[in-house]
């Protein structure tokens, strides 16, 4: 940020600096964003993503168990079961015949 002058007013030129300097910076942050948006990786990412919406991404990517906020109890203990299996199964190998206790 810059310095009042000595009467207490920025100076135009430093003004002009600092808002041309936030510009840049958000031209490149929605650069930035647009690239990643159009890579088909990230096909499922909303076009205008919320920071909400980023979270549940990058859980999701992380394999954590992840719910709407609106999501009752029930929703909650199916998606900890429906992750447990999946778990379950990455270990023991698809065509496993063993029995799973839930």
């Amino acid at each position: 940020m810059t310095e009042p002058s000595s009467t207490g007013v920025k100076d135009d030129d430093s003004v002009a600096l600092e808002y041309n300097t936030n510009n840049v910076k958000k031209a490149k942050l929605n650069s930035t964003l647009a690239a990643l948006l159009d890579d088909p990786v990230l096909a499922d990412v909303p076009r205008k993503p919320t920071l909400s919406d980023v979270d549940t991404l990058i859980s999701l990517e992380h394999g954590n168990v992840t719910v709407m906020n609106s999501a009752t109890v029930t929703d909650l203990k199916l998606a900890v079961k429906k992750k447990v299996n999946e778990m379950e199964q990455s270990k023991m190998g698809h065509g496993s015949s063993s029995p799973r206790l839930i």
